[in-house]
């Protein structure tokens, strides 16, 4: 199993004060990014250690959206980092994530996020779930 931290990447600093707060208060620990652009830079560098166990991306960030960093890192990274559980938060509706070529199983968290929801859905896929898992 890996207990790698979670990643957040999110261009809204006070998204990714509270969600690292709420994680890190579970014990959790967690890496914050402000950008898809980021994640790949940190991603390039090698294969972190420990990797993390969930990436939880937002959807509308400035110079690549969340789907656009899904799809770079299952494709150029599928045999390793690719294989992560990765969960989308968004503002927009679940639906509408199909019509922007939502990759297969991403879990889709609409914003507003629940926060007893949302910390229910890191810890099972934290706890008990290896590296190579999906949400498929």
């Amino acid at each position: 199993m890996n207990h790698g931290p979670v990643l957040i990447i999110d261009d809204d600093q006070d998204v990714r004060s509270v969600l690292c707060f709420a994680l890190e208060s579970e014990g959790i620990p967690t890496i914050e990014l402000e950008s898809a652009k980021k994640a790949l830079e940190y991603f390039d560098q090698g294969l972190p250690d420990p990797y993390p166990s969930l990436i939880i991306v937002d959807f509308m960030m400035a110079g690549m959206t969340g789907i656009e960093f899904i799809k770079i890192l299952r494709g150029d990274f599928s045999e390793t980092l690719g294989k992560i559980p990765i969960v989308l938060s968004t503002g927009r509706c679940s639906f509408e994530m199909v019509d922007e070529g939502l990759p297969e199983g991403v879990l889709v968290l609409e914003k507003p996020l629940d926060l007893t929801h949302f910390l229910s859905v890191v810890k099972e896929h934290y706890s008990e779930k290896p590296l190579l898992s999906s949400f498929s």
